[in-house]
Order: structure tokens, then C-alpha cells, then sequence
């Protein structure tokens, strides 16, 4: 490898710029790699950039002779233009003379005295606290506008505001600028340990991470790459599985949300959904409000929450009728707005629980009658339903309660739709031939194998989202 001897001004190849800092990164100190990407960053003209890898290539390779005449390159001087004379000087010096320079002035520092405060300040402090607050509460009207406007020019093709960003994080509450960086970003580990001391702020932090690689991809150096959304969306990947792999097991989550927001806010990702439930377009809804299922569906959160919580808590998609992963229930859980859900998934387990295996034993039977009655009249299924819930006035209140508000996991063995009804409701619908004896059936004898498999288990751990 050699470097030539003066900076050029070539275009970077920021390909191989990733692919180098992933190296360096997943086998430090990488010397090869360092003193290939120190050698790039010298042939584009980005002497800071390489004097950072040339200074930690000195410290690990101090005797290399390669990084040594790197070092040489980067940290040769210009040499200064010769000085001007003026004509003047020219008229007025004589050959043989010497001219003293004339003594500059010397300016008198002029101190002001302290500004005086006035003694009172909570008026001061309060109606700084009020103006703010009320600053914010206009924001977030004039975010809601923006967002309306945007989705309005981008389907005219007209440009958009860059102020969102701003606006956004005065909602928030949060600094809206931050010093933009003049090098690539830092060490994922570094970046782990920051997380890991600030938990309460993980996904915040991850963002601020992926924001910062996102804009290193796409303007190194303030020098625009021209950067697909492919290659960015690569980068972010790339950036999120290394913080991944420096933070413990109930940190991770947050990197997949931060690349869910950065996604969504930057690189016009498309979703199964492009309205809410309630009919919102799924770019105006707020970052505090956002999440996306693995079902690629977007969601508002606050509706998503009625939702589930109208459904019993049970944890499935309200638009597609399919359950959600436990992966998608761990995600909701953690969300500010779904927290919540979790005292619903541990009230339906305490529901199972209160089942007794008697109550169990009339519904196989119940699910047994119904799957074989193959009669015209079906007298009979409609007498054992009779029997059932003549047994359920029976039951202890608890119990009665259970059975009409617990709802099992099950799908329709014909069809594979999941079922969306308790067991009471099974039964009283196909009392009141709103639901075919035969469906019922199979929804029972589904809820039954449940039940007496949950017997005996230990209550979720609402940190595991364990999915009824």
C-alpha cells in the first residue's frame, strides 16, 4: 500500500467506507483496514477524518513505516505565501538601512460592571415555565398542520419542510439542534455504555445514533454521497445489529425501535396500512404515538390500545384477526402507551386459573355433542347447550365470570380464522343460532385443551409478554 504525497479532492466511496469501519469495528484495532481507510479519506481531501485513524494507528502501530509516512502527509504544513511589499516601503527603505517597525497601540481593556438582577425572580421563573408550556401546546397543533401539508406536497411533488424535525422536538421537549458531527460515527460500544447508564432514555439515545449515521451516509463531511434509501436503510441495519451486540438482552428492543422511527421519518417506507382505524394517514401520526407491528402494519397507538383492551386483552391484530408474535406483544408492552395491556394479560391468566377441571370436563363434553350431532333438527346439541348453561347458573360468581369473559386462544380448523368471541358468548350465540353448533364446538373443545393445559402454570411475567 502506498500513499501519495499530497491530499486529493477525489469523491468518496462510501461502500467502502462501510464496509471498512464494519471491519474495524468487528476486529479492532484492524490495522489494514485502518491505514486503507486513513489512505481513502487522504485521497478525498478529509485530513481530519484521517488524521483520527492515523493517531490511533500510531498508538497501536507505532513503528509501522506506512503509518508513519501517513502521518507525514496529513501533518504537513502548507507553506505560507511571501509577504507583500508595498511600494511605499520600497521608496522610503534605503539599501544598508534598518527599519523598526512602528510600536502598535495597545488597547485598553474595558471592563463593565455586573448587570444587577432584580431580587425577585419566581414572577420571572413562572411566567418563563407558563410562556414554555404554552409554546409547546402550539407546536404541537402547528406539527399536526405540517404534517397535513406534507403529505399534501409530497402526493403534488412539490418539496417539503425541513423544520418538521424542529417543530418536533419542541413538542418533545428536547434540544432541536445537536452539533452535527465531522467524522463518521462513534464506537458502537462507546455508545452502549452511554444507553446502558441512561436505560430510562434508550430508545431516545438510539435514535440520536441512527440519526447521526444516517447523516454521515448521506453527506460526509457536509459533501452530499447521493445515497439511496437501500444503501441508508443497509447502513442503519448494519449500525443497529452492532449496538445489539454491545447491550444486554432487555436493551436490544430499543435499537429495533429507534430504526423503526428513523425508517419511517426519512426513508418513506411503505406498510400494509396507510390509514389508522380511524381513518388518520399513517405519516401524520407522532413519533410518541408510532409503532409497527412484524405483520407490517402501522399503528397509532392509542387506538391499538382501545382496541385490545375493547377485545378483553387479547393480543391480535384488530385489522388482519390474527394474533400478534410474541415478539410484536414484547414490543407493545414496552411502549409508554401499552403498558397498561399488561395487567389485562395477567387478569385472562387469572381467569384460566379460576376454571375448575369439573367446569373443563362439561365443556369436552359440551365440544364433543356439537362436533358429532349430524342430525336435521339437532336436538340434541340444543339440549346439551341447555345443560351447559344451566350448570355455568350453577357455578360461583368467579367462576361465572370467568367463563363469560374468558377468551382462548383458538382458529376455525376449516378456515384458520382466529376466533374473536369468549366462551360465554360461543355458547350463548349458538343458543341463539347466531354461530353454527359446529363452530361452537370446535371453538370449545379448542378451549378446553387450553384451559387444561394452563392449569398449573405460573402467572406471566408481564417483561416476557407471555401471549395468551
Amino acid at each position: 500500500m502506498s500513499a501519495s504525497g499530497i491530499a486529493g479532492s477525489g469523491e468518496p466511496d462510501m461502500v467502502l467506507v462501510g464496509e471498512l469501519l464494519e471491519e474495524i469495528q468487528r476486529r479492532p484495532p484492524a490495522i489494514a483496514a485502518s491505514k486503507l481507510l486513513a489512505e481513502h479519506y487522504i485521497s478525498c481531501g478529509w485530513l481530519d477524518a484521517a488524521k483520527d485513524i492515523i493517531k490511533e494507528l500510531k498508538r497501536h502501530a507505532p513503528r509501522d513505516s506506512e503509518v508513519t509516512n501517513l502521518a507525514a502527509i496529513v501533518e504537513k504544513k502548507p507553506e505560507p505565501p511571501a509577504p507583500e511589499t508595498s511600494q511605499r516601503d520600497l521608496r522610503t527603505s534605503k539599501p544598508g538601512s534598518t527599519s523598526t517597525p512602528a510600536a502598535k497601540p495597545v488597547r485598553k481593556k474595558v471592563t463593565h460592571p455586573p448587570p444587577q438582577l432584580n431580587g425577585n425572580l419566581d414572577s420571572a421563573r413562572k411566567d418563563l415555565t407558563e410562556g414554555y408550556s404554552s409554546l409547546r401546546s402550539k407546536a404541537k397543533f402547528l406539527l399536526t398542520d405540517l404534517l397535513h401539508l406534507q403529505s399534501l406536497q409530497k402526493k403534488n411533488g412539490f418539496p417539503q419542510s425541513n423544520n418538521t424535525a424542529r417543530i418536533q422536538a419542541i413538542v418533545d421537549g428536547r434540544k432541536a439542534d445537536r452539533p452535527a458531527r465531522t467524522g463518521p460515527p462513534g464506537s458502537a460500544r462507546g455508545m452502549a455504555r452511554i444507553i446502558q447508564a441512561s436505560p430510562d432514555k434508550a430508545t431516545e439515545l438510539c435514535i440520536v445514533d441512527l440519526e447521526d449515521t444516517m447523516h454521515w451516509v448521506r453527506a460526509p463531511h457536509g459533501k452530499p454521497s447521493n445515497a439511496d434509501h437501500d444503501t441508508t436503510r443497509d447502513a442503519l441495519v448494519k449500525r443497529m445489529h452492532a449496538l445489539e451486540s454491545a447491550l444486554s438482552e432487555d436493551l436490544k428492543i430499543h435499537c429495533e425501535l429507534a430504526l423503526m422511527h428513523v425508517v419511517h421519518e426519512n426513508l418513506d417506507k411503505s406498510y400494509a396500512n396507510d390509514e389508522t382505524m380511524l381513518g388518520d394517514s399513517v405519516k401524520d401520526i407522532p413519533r410518541a404515538n408510532f409503532y409497527v407491528t412484524e405483520d407490517n402494519y402501522a399503528w397509532d397507538m392509542d387506538e391499538l390500545v382501545q382496541a385490545i383492551t375493547a377485545n378483553g386483552g387479547v393480543m391480535r391484530n384488530p385489522l388482519s384477526r390474527q394474533m400478534f408474535t410474541p415478539k410484536d406483544v414484547r414490543g407493545i408492552l414496552v411502549h409508554p402507551q401499552g403498558k397498561s395491556l399488561a395487567a389485562l394479560q395477567v387478569q385472562q391468566h387469572e381467569m384460566s386459573k379460576g376454571v375448575r377441571l369439573d367446569t373443563i370436563g362439561h365443556m369436552e363434553k359440551l365440544a364433543k355433542t356439537l362436533l358429532e350431532d349430524q342430525s336435521s333438527d339437532q336436538l340434541t346439541s340444543r339440549h346439551v347447550i341447555d345443560e351447559f348453561l344451566a350448570y355455568i347458573a350453577t357455578l360461583p360468581a368467579l367462576e361465572q365470570k370467568a367463563i363469560d369473559g374468558l377468551r382462548c386462544p383458538a382458529k376455525d380448523s376449516h378456515t384458520g380464522q382466529s376466533y374473536d368471541f369468549s366462551i360465554g358468548e360461543a355458547v350463548r350465540d349458538a343458543k341463539g343460532n347466531r354461530v353454527c353448533f359446529h363452530k361452537t364446538g370446535d371453538f370449545i373443545k379448542q378451549a378446553a385443551a387450553h384451559l387444561r393445559q394452563n392449569r398449573g402454570a405460573p402467572p406471566p411475567d408481564p417483561d416476557k409478554c407471555s401471549v395468551m
